[in-house]
């Protein structure tokens, strides 16, 4: 009969000698070199006999048979003692459920006691077995004795220590446990050995423990703080420590039950923690300080609420068991020092009231109430007012504001000069945000330039400006540039720096903080100002203030254009864009003015179109409108900057000719006209031609009257017209 046969030995050649000669016999045999290994076997093995060994690493024998008469599907195992300290151990085998027990002596003789037990369990004889088969094969050994009885009196002292010992393998399976281990887990030893330890503990603890034996250079390692928790709810400190032997290294775990101390503990810590929290969520700051000598020269903090980190923005454990002026060096100017050292010296409390406290990190207004401790110690209970202090500079920033708004805005209803409401509005600008230099610019939209309305002194030197037409000229730098490009408001407490500022010019190297604005009317994109030089940090608040006023500045800006642009439809002709008849006059008279001063001539050309009249009948007046503006763009080319052209009404342009040498120089700008417009004006797909007729009348020679000269150069230029041999003619009078 072929028999399942596991055979559990620590000794290598016992194993494969066993092995060998039960396979001769016809049995399937699998073998383990220690307890451990054998219950891994035992997983996915159902033997009909075990052998086991008593003396191994990883479980002895005596523990291993216990673990697996524990387990119900091994209740019918039959379990072989095969031991070499069977003579000199008074063993009974049944203790620990054992079926039998033989004695190493000789191969023979064990291979012969073997198949006599392997035939007992087939025969299912029922006879009794020895107590100790083999004996007669063997010696006593007194060295073997000796040796049992130091492990057993090494075992009573384990087992009689107040603390829990465990021997676990580098995983962590239990491969040993004293007596108050077992009582620690409320738990037999057959129940605990080859269990892992870490599936003893609570989840959070097992990830702490799982870690530990993942690192043993970690080792040795006592953990007190927050004990793990097992599973059966008890508290425990744990204390790893390596072992080294010759050919195998386990860890020793000795574990301490600290429940009920740790529920004193907890009781402690609640009464603590009632005064902890009363402390930590009072509204208000506290702060409690000791002296650091007899003379109070300064204070230690000895606590710290939530409220004072919140108030001071700074953590309890970086100000505890340190000074005073260390943590706040502000605090001796403020006159928190002072107060303390009284209230420390008198017992007397005492108000210190609302201050501005300011330190290289701190800034804020702080309310006092000082007092002193039976202990010694004095406390400080404050109030951060900042925000109500701050709300109060909001509401006089906001007045000084409205104050400042209601000043412009009466310049710019009064239609003060441009010039005027700038200085006005820098001034304001300046005072509210409390910048050291600004400016405030036109944008010239053909260019690009900034046309400064008003700026601080300095600000000359930092732009490079140029006079240009008797204004202030400059171009954009640095983020003036971006805001330029971007239309869009800019603040910056480092412009040199700035990421903004990358590929821009260049700003000015003095400026240390910045903000520009642009000042936007209906989309239309007027100008810019800026401030800079803030001594302290610009914040939004200075933002909001400059946008303010940009609005107001935009507004006048574009009043300023339109009251411009009213005037220049006023003295225009609104379809040539040329002077009108109205305005014509005095600069006729301005430039007769020039004459006199410069003894020079001047020349007046009265133009007239021929044929006009037709365009308009034949193709409609915008054709009449097109020929009309490209007569006058033509007559502009031609004439020089210092000339004047100007449309007097209908068909007809007077042309105001500056500085003439001699009437030959007249009769060839004469010429050039009449050449001109004699070229074919397209309008779509016509080509609309058109002739003029020029008459001449020449300043003083042929009168000095504006008038008189007017009607002699139009009646010059009537004879041209009905002349068929020149279409220009001079005043002959």
């Amino acid at each position: 009969m072929t028999l399942k046969i596991l055979v559990v030995d620590n000794h290598p050649m016992i194993l494969k000698l066993l092995a060998n000669f039960l396979e001769k016999e016809g049995h399937e045999v699998m073998t383990a070199s220690d307890g451990l290994a054998a219950l891994s076997v035992l997983e996915v093995y159902a033997p009909d006999i075990i052998f086991v060994d008593l003396v191994m690493p990883n479980i002895g024998g005596d523990k291993l048979c216990r673990i697996i008469r524990g387990i119900p599907r091994f209740a019918d195992l039959f379990i072989v003692i095969l031991s070499a300290i069977a003579a000199e151990d008074d063993i009974d085998c049944k203790e620990f459920g054992a079926n039998a027990c033989i004695a190493k002596g000789s191969i023979k003789s064990i291979q012969k006691h073997v198949l006599e037990v392997i035939r007992h369990h087939t025969d299912k004889s029922p006879a009794t077995l020895e107590p100790v088969a083999n004996l007669e094969d063997i010696q006593y050994r007194s060295i073997t004795r000796e040796l049992l009885s130091s492990k057993n009196h090494f075992e009573a002292i384990i087992n009689n220590m107040s603390e829990a010992v465990f021997e676990l393998t580098a995983d962590g399976a239990i491969i040993f446990v004293n007596l108050a281990a077992l009582d620690l887990c409320n738990l037999a030893e057959e129940k605990l050995l080859a269990v892992n330890i870490v599936t003893l503990f609570s989840a959070e603890a097992q990830e702490r423990i799982t870690t530990l034996l993942a690192h043993p250079e970690r080792l040795p390692q006592l953990i007190e703080d927050n004990p793990p928790t097992l599973l059966n709810g008890k508290q425990v400190t744990l204390h790893f420590l390596e072992l080294y032997q010759k050919d195998r290294t386990t860890i020793i775990l000795m574990a301490k039950d600290v429940s009920d101390r740790r529920e004193t503990e907890q009781a402690l810590l609640a009464n603590e923690t009632r005064f902890r929290e009363l402390f930590n969520n009072m509204s208000s700051g506290v702060a409690v300080y000791e002296a650091t000598d007899l003379g109070a020269n300064d204070f230690v903090f000895v606590d710290f609420n939530r409220a004072a980190e919140r108030i001071n923005k700074i953590r309890k454990e970086q100000v505890i068991g340190r000074s005073l002026l260390e943590i706040f060096p502000g605090a001796k100017e403020f006159g928190l020092l002072a107060a303390l050292q009284r209230v420390w010296q008198t017992g007397r409390p005492e108000h210190h009231p609302i201050s501005l406290y300011t330190d290289n990190r701190l800034t804020g207004w702080r309310e006092n109430y000082l007092y002193k401790l039976p202990s010694g110690e004095v406390v400080a209970i404050f109030e951060d007012v900042t925000a109500r202090k701050q709300a109060e500079q909001k509401l006089a920033v906001e007045s000084a504001m409205n104050a400042a708004v209601a000043r412009i805005s009466r310049m710019i209803i009064s239609s003060d000069s441009l010039k005027d409401i700038s200085s006005a509005l820098l001034k304001e600008i300046l005072t509210l945000t409390g910048s050291k230099y600004g400016i405030i610019d036109l944008v010239d939209p053909q260019t690009n330039n900034l046309l400064a309305m008003a700026f601080s002194p300095e600000i000359r030197d930092m732009c490079t400006m140029h006079e240009e037409n008797g204004a202030c000229v400059h171009a954009p730098q640095g983020l003036v540039s971006w805001v330029l490009e971007n239309k869009t408001a800019i603040l910056s407490n480092a412009p040199l720096t700035d990421y903004r500022a990358k590929s821009l010019p260049p700003g000015p190297a003095s400026l240390t903080r910045l903000v520009a604005v642009p000042a936007m009317f209906n989309h239309d994109f007027l100008g810019i100002i800026s401030v800079a030089n803030s001594p302290k940090a610009y914040e939004k608040r200075d933002l909001a203030t400059l946008e303010h006023f940009a609005s107001l500045f935009a507004l006048a800006a574009q009043k300023k254009q339109a009251q411009d642009h009213i005037a220049h439809l006023a003295h225009h002709d609104p379809l040539t864009g040329l002077i009108n008849r109205h305005i014509f006059p005095d600069r006729l008279a301005q430039a007769m003015i020039l004459s006199q001063r410069h003894r020079k001539k001047i020349a007046l050309l009265y133009v007239d179109l021929d044929k006009f009249k037709q365009i308009n009948d034949a193709h409609g007046h915008l054709a009449g409108d097109a020929v009309l503006i490209e007569v006058a763009a033509r007559l502009r080319t031609l004439l020089r900057d210092s000339d004047t052209v100007a449309r007097m009404g209908g068909d007809e342009f007077v042309v105001i000719l500056h500085d003439i040498s001699s009437k030959t120089a007249v009769q060839h700008v004469a010429t050039k006209i009449i050449a001109s417009l004699a070229d074919p004006i397209l309008f779509h797909d016509l080509r609309l031609t058109i002739t003029a007729s020029v008459g001449i009348s020449i300043y003083p020679d042929d009168d000095k009257q504006i008038d008189a000269l007017l009607h002699k150069a139009d009646k010059a230029m009537y004879l041209a017209k009905k002349s068929s041999t020149t279409s220009y003619i001079f005043y002959e009078g």
